[in-house]
């Protein structure tokens, strides 16, 4: 280039023009050539890389969502039910049932108690009257005032809506005018409405005028409150309401429709629906991604632009992604035992060149006979020598291992016991049928008791019916269990939450200070959350839970941090072990994340360093041109110069040789 160069300037000194576009180019071009081969070489391979990656990445996280649902062992413990008639009774499976067939026959649907006024009134606008409007809604009582504010149908349906006191209120447009309704929110013959006023303003609170229209004996009753009745396997079962939950446990109820005399089936069996298909996915995806490795380590020729073939050829980083994966494969997992120890066992097994293959008929058996057993294959999972401690979560932080349990506090409920009472029977009158209490941290309304004769056993169902019914309570979940010892002739109270959450405190009432049942007013008293430690090779992760569950937060090498589970029962001291393992699934999944992770990952890292390198290969590209096109410009002013130069001298021999011809023609 330099000999064409020097030879273009050589020739264009005789001539008073000559390219100098294309010398300044050639010459610039010449500069940075070099620099502009290496460049193109960096780009090309580090293009190269990323697009090998990039498909290891994607790979590895397709790999991860569409085996998702392996890695959580709560989808290989699924329960399915089933009604012989869904118009009748239909199922919900909510918890861990046993399997099993069940007869239930509906004899009666639970009911909502409904009063509706005697009066058509002509509007909405109507004025019924002023005064109190006073509820007993199943024990709970509470009151409402009637003014010139709301003294209509619609002002006193929404003043008894807003009051939030278990009662709906609705304005029905009964075709010759307009009816108020009061229904209790919640079914069962222990929700009846009863209605009473005091102050009405036409000075009687028990006429058919003014407010006091509105009291249980002027209102019409358009629906009794009732219990639902059920008779399972034989056993007569009432409950308030037609969802029931409790009497197969996991499994909640929801009647539809009476059907006297005829018993439904309902049917618990396992639910493998989706499992055999997600085990499929995974030979699959295993074997597809098996393909993609090999193809991004091939030394063939790519088939077209869009291949990987060969994209990671020789790379270390690709040699330890095969190497992990085989090694998390090969690698077994410990506690498993039984008919079903490995993948094999399931109808997985490997072939010589690497892939797998799937027995569909072993699989299905598997699932049939053990899903549990199989989902320990795939999931993340953890199995305790007590069967009072089970197992809830995990993270990809968590560590296995096997783990001593050591319970320093048992996780307590809110609790207060009564004095001793005669053991008698107790009679409920005006005297003693008021009270007010506080369930973890809610206050109810005023309370009261069914007058009447009780042996204790009912008494304490009758103060947890009143408790748990009361809309202050029942609507953040609080509930509370009432029972009597007979040999201590002491009733109890506990809410049935455990933990320093759980709270129970006896505010106030005529029942409370009469001592007719032993209890008294008292301050809150709290629950207690469980607290321990797991102990493994001599170090020790300590632990406080919330109620009865268990989250380990530990720092602390060697900790299982993120592992969940939930510790029943009063027993402290040594609670024998938990161990913790990874199915394959999940041991792929949580391989390939840290496999992606940005800063320490072998992929995310080389991903995040090839990106960098690209953009300081752009940087630089652009310093290059920058450079060629200074140095063009240079080149332009000099070869401009020199081109001007050449054409003065070229004029000036000119000049100078006309001269001489005028002189020697002149001698």
């Amino acid at each position: 280039m330099a000999n064409d160069i020097g030879n273009t300037i050589l020739n264009s000194l005789g001539a008073s023009r000559f390219d100098v576009a294309s010398m300044s180019k050639t010459l610039a071009e010449a500069d940075v050539s070099s620099k502009r081969a290496n460049i193109a070489r960096s780009e090309t391979k580090f293009n190269s890389e990323l697009t090998g990656f990039d498909t290891l990445k994607f790979a590895f996280n397709s790999f991860k969502t569409q085996v998702a649902t392996l890695t959580d062992i709560s989808n290989f413990q699924k329960k399915s039910s089933s009604s012989s008639d869904g118009t009748v009774i239909g199922t919900t499976v909510t918890g861990k049932p046993s399997n099993g067939l069940y007869q239930i026959e509906v004899q009666a649907l639970a009911t909502a108690h409904t009063l509706a006024t005697q009066t058509a009134f002509t509007s909405t606008n109507s004025v019924v009257g002023e005064g109190t409007l006073n509820f007993n809604v199943g024990g709970a009582t509470s009151s409402i005032t009637i003014d010139a504010t709301n003294h209509s149908l619609r002002g006193i349906q929404d003043a008894v809506n807003n009051a939030n006191i278990g009662v709906n209120a609705t304005v029905v447009n009964v075709g010759t005018g307009y009816k108020l309704m009061f229904s209790a929110t919640n079914s069962g013959a222990g929700n009846s409405i009863d209605v009473s006023t005091t102050g009405d303003t036409d000075g009687n609170n028990t006429d058919a005028l003014g407010l006091s229209r509105l009291i249980t004996a002027n209102m019409n009753e358009t629906v009794a409150a009732q219990d639902s009745t059920i008779v399972v396997n034989g056993l007569t079962i009432h409950n308030s309401g037609n969802n029931i939950a409790g009497v197969i446990q996991g499994v909640t109820l929801n009647l539809k429709s009476a059907d006297i005399g005829k018993p439904k089936t309902i049917e618990i069996t396992e639910d493998t629906k989706g499992l055999s298909k997600g085990v499929g996915d995974f030979v699959q995806l295993f074997n597809a991604l098996d393909s993609i490795i090999k193809d991004l380590g091939s030394y063939d020729s790519p088939k077209d632009k869009q291949s990987v073939t060969g994209k990671l050829q020789g790379d270390s980083a690709l040699r330890t992604v095969k190497s992990d994966i085989r090694s998390a494969m090969i690698d077994s997992i410990p506690g498993l035992s039984g008919s079903v120890q490995s993948l094999a066992d399931i109808g997985i097994t490997s072939a010589l060149d690497g892939t797998l293959k799937l027995d569909q008929s072993m699989l299905t058996t598997a699932l049939t006979n053990n899903p549990k057993a199989v989902g320990k294959l795939f999931a993340a999972n953890a199995s305790a020598s007590d069967n009072l401690i089970s197992y809830t979560g995990s993270t990809k932080d968590t560590v296995e291992g096997i783990f001593n349990v050591e319970i320093n506090a048992a996780a307590a409920q809110a609790s207060v016991a009564g004095a001793a009472v005669a053991g008698t029977g107790i009679t409920i009158d005006g005297t003693n049928n008021t009270f007010k209490v506080s369930i973890d941290g809610n206050s109810t309304l005023d309370l009261v008791l069914s007058s009447g004769s009780y042996t204790e056993d009912n008494l304490a169902k009758e103060i947890a019916r009143v408790i748990n019914n009361d809309s202050n309570v029942a609507t953040v979940g609080g509930r509370v269990a009432v029972g009597y010892d007979a040999v201590t002739k002491t009733f109890a109270m506990n809410s049935e939450k455990y933990g320093s959450a759980s709270k129970i405190a006896l505010s106030s009432g005529n029942f409370l200070t009469s001592g007719v049942s032993g209890f008294s007013v008292t301050a809150e008293t709290s629950g207690a959350d469980v607290q321990g430690s797991l102990e493994k090779n001599g170090a020790f992760y300590t632990f406080i839970g919330t109620g009865q569950n268990v989250k380990i937060n530990s720092v602390l090498a060697g900790s299982p941090k993120g592992l969940e589970f939930k510790i029943e029962g009063n027993t402290t001291g040594a609670r024998g072990t938990i161990d913790f393992n990874r199915g394959y699934a999940d041991r792929l999944s949580n391989l390939f994340d840290g496999f992606l992770d940005k800063k320490t990952g072998l992929i995310g890292n080389r991903l995040t360093n090839i990106n960098t390198r690209l953009k300081e290969i752009s940087a630089e590209t652009i310093k290059v041109d920058a450079r060629y096109n200074r140095l063009e410009l240079k080149y332009r002013l000099e070869f401009g110069s020199l081109q001007t130069l050449l054409a003065q001298m070229d004029s000036t021999g000119r000049s100078l040789a006309a001269s001489l011809g005028n002189n020697t023609s002149g001698k």
